[in-house]
């Protein structure tokens, strides 16, 4: 494993050197409307990131406003379509990267991703008639350690970034069902059979640390391109100077594999006797300690992606179209469709915002972030409203915070 992570380091700091070099892409004045040079802050040449994250928690039933009021308002009927609830963590603890002057670059990232699905039946919760109905309850955790790269081959720009991780926790979706029928008498029961993997031994965790996972490998790569000014439209319409770019995140090589489980599974319910209702309440559930390969692979997407400056071709506002898709394991249904749009105004390149509306993660996310760059010191700043519901996601359904930090020169 040592000598294929060296040979993979190798060929990626090699590779920069092999193809052909191009202008600066960072060179662009954002307020250079008129052809004018005002004053800008340039691009870091060499960058060091400490304890850049994002937290959230979204789900599509409860909004904030509801919860902290003095009388909770709550409307049992939107129970019929299900509860989400989605929670998550994003961080690079630290990173470095370093570009040069002709647009080639590497670094070395640090990764931790935690992801919680909670997606209960419409059926279950509103105690309609169904058949071993399922729900999600679901989560992974990640660790990683990515080395990026990206240069240019005549005028396309690309990035390619190799990553190993680390499946430190797992939780299989699909664990819990539901049954109601009224045959000749009414049966309700749930169903439930949750295994937790963990990358270490869970039955005796306590008694020392003894690492039995095995880590995976994916790959990150994407191309962009300035179409528009390649295929000749900015010379009749200015205002339509673009980029296009295709991205694919985490494409699978290998899968991290787990091999320590836990496992509880049990049965609450059954024939309803209203005579005896303790007896179908009652849940005895004893945790079962066991080892079963399992092989988990980080969640996928491709994504297509338009970098459409109005202002002729200036940086000061960029408008971000965004379309594709993800492939997710951690769902029941393991496909779902991703789409938003952004807009970023930079002004000098020492004020930049972004302001976003999105649909991702099977989540809508409306998000403003915040940039103060003196080009030694950067501080990132963000806030989200997020959930699974468009509408909910404007009312306080879920919250989300981005914070990071970076200096460099």
């Amino acid at each position: 494993m040592k000598k294929i992570i060296f040979i993979l380091f190798i060929l990626t700091l090699a590779a920069p050197f092999s193809v052909f070099a191009v202008e600066e892409p960072f060179g662009d004045d954002p307020l250079d409307v008129v052809g004018k040079k005002p004053f800008i802050i340039h691009e870091r040449r060499f960058e060091v990131g400490l304890a850049n994250m994002n937290v959230f928690f979204a789900n599509n039933f409860l909004t904030f406003k509801q919860v902290f009021n003095e009388t909770v308002q709550i409307n049992l009927d939107e129970l019929k379509d299900g509860f989400n609830m989605n929670v998550g963590l994003n961080m690079s603890p630290f990173y470095f990267t370093y570009t040069s002057k002709k647009g080639w670059g590497f670094g070395l990232h640090t990764g931790v991703q935690g992801i919680g699905i909670l997606s209960l039946s419409g059926n279950m919760l509103s105690l309609s008639e169904a058949v071993k109905e399922t729900s999600d309850l679901s989560g992974a955790l990640f660790a990683s350690a990515t080395i990026s790269s990206k240069f240019n081959i005549k005028k396309f720009k690309v990035k390619f970034n190799p990553s190993l991780f680390y499946s430190l926790a797992y939780i299989k979706p699909e664990g819990l069902t539901y049954t109601m029928t009224h045959n000749d008498s009414t049966t309700l029961r749930i169903d439930y059979d949750l295994q937790v993997f963990a990358a270490v031994p869970i039955e005796n965790f306590g008694s020392g640390f003894s690492l039995t996972g095995k880590p995976g490998f994916d790959i990150t790569a994407g191309v962009s391109f300035p179409l528009a000014k390649e295929i000749g439209i900015t010379k009749i319409l200015p205002f339509l100077d673009f980029d296009i770019s295709l991205d694919f995140i985490n494409i699978p090589i290998a899968p991290s594999k787990m091999f320590d489980y836990m496992q509880l599974k049990d049965s609450v319910g059954g024939e309803i006797d209203f005579d005896h209702l303790d007896d179908f309440i009652n849940i005895d559930s004893n945790a079962v300690y066991g080892k079963e390969e399992v092989g988990v692979r980080r969640p996928f997407k491709m994504l297509l992606s338009l970098d459409w400056r109005p202002l002729f071709g200036s940086r000061l506002l960029t408008v971000t179209p965004v379309v594709g898709f993800g492939i997710s394991k951690l769902y029941g249904k393991v496909g779902s469709f991703e789409a938003g749009i952004n807009g970023r105004l930079n002004i000098a390149n020492c004020f930049i915002a972004t302001l976003g509306v999105n649909y991702t993660d099977r989540m809508f996310v409306n998000s403003l972030n915040l940039a103060i760059n003196f080009r030694a010191f950067e501080l990132d700043l963000g806030a989200e409203l997020r959930s699974q519901k468009f509408t909910k996601s404007w009312s306080g359904g879920g919250l989300g915070v981005n914070f990071g930090i970076k200096f460099g020169w």
